[in-house]
C-alpha cells in the first residue's frame, strides 16, 4: 500500500446551447500543469496530473472527479482543468478557455467547466 498524499478536484462540465449529446459521446476531463506553455518558441506539452474518461456521457452526465498526488503540486505553478466531448472520435465540445485551479490550498470549491462547439 503506498503512503502517497493525494487529493480529488471534481466538479461538472456544462455547454450551452443545452442540447442532447449523441448516443456514445465520451467526456474526457484533465487536470493539468499548463506552466511549461508560457515559454516561447518552443512545443511545450502539459504535464498531465490526472484524467477521467466517462463514456456514454450522455446517460452518465457531465460530472467528473480527479485524484492527483500532492506530490506533483509544485510551488509557482499554473494548474488547470480542460475537457473535451467527442463522438465516435470526432471533438464535438472542448476547452477553449481551460479553468484555473489553485491547487495549493487545503479544499478547492467544485468546479464548472464550460466547453464550447469545436
Amino acid at each position: 500500500m503506498s503512503n502517497e498524499t493525494v487529493k480529488t478536484i471534481s466538479g461538472e462540465v456544462y455547454y450551452l446551447p443545452k442540447i442532447m449529446l449523441s448516443s456514445n459521446s465520451t467526456l474526457q476531463v484533465r487536470l493539468l500543469d499548463v506552466s511549461l506553455q508560457d515559454v516561447s518558441s518552443q512545443v511545450v506539452f502539459p504535464k498531465v496530473l490526472a484524467v477521467q474518461k466517462t463514456p456514454n456521457a450522455e446517460k452518465g452526465g457531465l460530472k467528473f472527479s480527479l485524484t492527483y498526488s500532492v506530490a506533483d503540486v509544485l510551488p509557482g505553478h499554473t494548474y488547470a482543468i480542460s475537457a473535451t466531448i467527442t463522438h465516435e472520435h470526432r471533438l464535438i465540445f472542448a476547452t477553449l478557455d481551460p479553468r484555473l485551479v489553485d491547487l495549493g490550498v487545503d479544499h478547492v470549491e467544485e468546479q464548472e467547466v464550460r466547453v464550447r462547439v469545436s
